[in-house]
């Protein structure tokens, strides 16, 4: 029998198993495909997309919007299918980082790593800004204690680890997804059952373009998931999460713009819809009182603390991936709990220190936020250049290796497996071309400040490459 004292000595053990930090050569599989999805879906943050760029989608685009949101969503699609395939063939941690080291170079690998740092980091910290700006708006709380009502939360579930911010994603995301559903509805209800065409008045092409421009940040998110594809019981997993979660919150977005639009135009109300900030606040405000605008407020701040999460999982997965590869110190491949404790604790200070110091300097949250929205914007389009140059870099690599063993097979395989590698080669083509215009059309509308801090980054990444690459070289000889 087990006496007191060997009782107490494994008490002790365990508790120091869990607080010793240690490097081990791979993180635990616990996320399954519901896990995935929500936590994709909260790095969408449908409900304040819904806030912002659906707003913007409206004023441009009026009765047409429903249909720019959708023809949107097509477009981020392609996006989205080529991560899909990626993430079929790479199941090691860091997502876009291990996809353009192993198809592109080291070199690309760190650079594309560097900038999804970049990317996620603004883009978690922006819908920490937004939470803050609806906060402040609303109750005129204070804007740094509003973004701490979501930054802390959203950092405690970050150093939990993935299982319970997952279980809190899926919770979240329901509610999310079942209010947005009844603006819908509510929407629908104000115009008295009365339904409009919304191909009836079809805009000019270039108000459908720049529409398009602010449609396409709507089911974006998915990049919150890809480098969790080590955490993943099933990588594949990662792939269909992605493309479900760009076709759920597209349409569950775009039938709630159809409901807002029509409720604006049996109610004239339309025209404090385009003026307002806040459109869907204030019109259930104005409809139902205090009691509509406080879910909606829960919503928004849930929104907030899960789409931050999200995109703190990744940012922190990409570092530790990084780490690993001797890209980054070696203290960020410490786990606690199978967990990359020192990691996440670098995340939870990077999109800390934007966020609050973002809000300290600039006092307009929403300004704030549109800034941070433009940044990793333009850095989420250049990740995503680099994925696509992957798949198409290396889908010519695999055409390569197979010709030289070709003999050896059947007819049908080869073409077969042809057709397959011409299929990724046109969608990954397809992806170049749509990212390539939409970052130059960016690049041409965002201020001075924005642009030279995405462009100075990049700079500082490629110069951090090459010491980190001569380091190495001195190292080994």
């Amino acid at each position: 029998m087990m006496d007191e004292n060997d009782l107490n000595n494994d008490k002790t053990n365990l508790k120091t198993d869990y607080l010793r930090l240690k490097r081990t050569s791979a993180l635990k599989k616990r996320l399954s495909f519901k896990d995935l999805f929500f936590l994709s879906l909260g790095g969408q943050a449908p409900f304040l997309s819904l806030l912002t760029y659906a707003t913007s989608v409206i004023i441009y685009s009026f009765i047409f919007s429903p249909i720019i949101i959708i023809l949107g969503s097509l477009l981020v699609l392609i996006n989205g299918l080529v991560v899909s395939k990626l993430s079929k063939k790479y199941q090691e941690a860091g997502g876009y980082y291990i996809y353009a080291m192993y198809s592109l170079t080291r070199r690309l690998g760190l650079e594309t790593g560097w900038m999804y740092i970049f990317y996620s980091a603004f883009y978690g910290s922006a819908y920490i800004v937004g939470a803050s700006f609806l906060l402040h708006y609303v109750f005129n709380l204070n804007p740094i204690i509003s973004a701490l009502i979501v930054f802390i939360p959203a950092t405690t579930f970050l150093i939990m680890g993935t299982k319970p911010s997952a279980k809190y994603a899926e919770f979240s995301g329901i509610i999310e997804i079942a209010f947005i559903a009844l603006i819908s509805i509510i929407g629908i209800y104000l115009a008295h059952f009365h339904f409009f065409n919304p191909i009836k008045e079809i805009p000019p092409i270039n108000k459908i373009a720049l529409a398009i421009l602010f449609a396409i940040g709507i089911p974006t998110g998915y990049g919150s998931i890809t480098p969790l594809s080590e955490e993943s019981i099933n990588h594949k997993d990662i792939g269909k999460a992605t493309l479900m979660v760009i076709i759920v919150g597209g349409l569950v977005i775009s039938f709630a713009v159809y409901g807002l639009v029509d409720a604006g135009l049996y109610n004239s109300q339309i025209s404090s819809i385009i003026t307002s900030s806040v459109p869907i606040l204030d019109l259930l405000k104005e409809d139902f009182g205090i009691i509509a605008l406080i879910f909606m407020i829960y919503a928004a701040i849930s929104d907030g603390i899960l789409a931050s999460l999200s995109f703190m999982l990744g940012t922190s997965r990409t570092i530790y991936a990084m780490s690993q590869k001797e890209m980054l110190p070696s203290v960020f491949s410490w786990l606690r709990n199978n967990e990359p404790i020192m990691a996440s604790i670098l995340t939870a200070i990077i999109y800390g220190g934007l966020s609050l110091t973002g809000l300290i300097t600039i006092k307009d949250p929403f300004y704030l936020f549109l800034e941070f929205g433009a940044i990793a914007g333009l850095s989420n389009v250049f990740v995503h250049l680099s994925a696509n140059f992957s798949l198409v870099l290396s889908s010519i690599r695999d055409i390569k290796n197979r010709a030289k063993i070709i003999g050896s097979y059947a007819i049908g395989k080869i073409l077969n497996f042809l057709i397959n590698k011409m299929t990724d080669l046109i969608i990954g083509a397809a992806a170049i071309l749509f990212s390539l215009i939409v970052l130059l059309y960016s690049m041409a509308t965002v201020n001075k400040i924005v642009e030279n801090l995405f462009m100075g980054w990049i700079i500082m990444g490629f110069l951090y490459a090459e010491i980190v690459d001569s380091m190495k070289q001195n190292h080994d000889h």
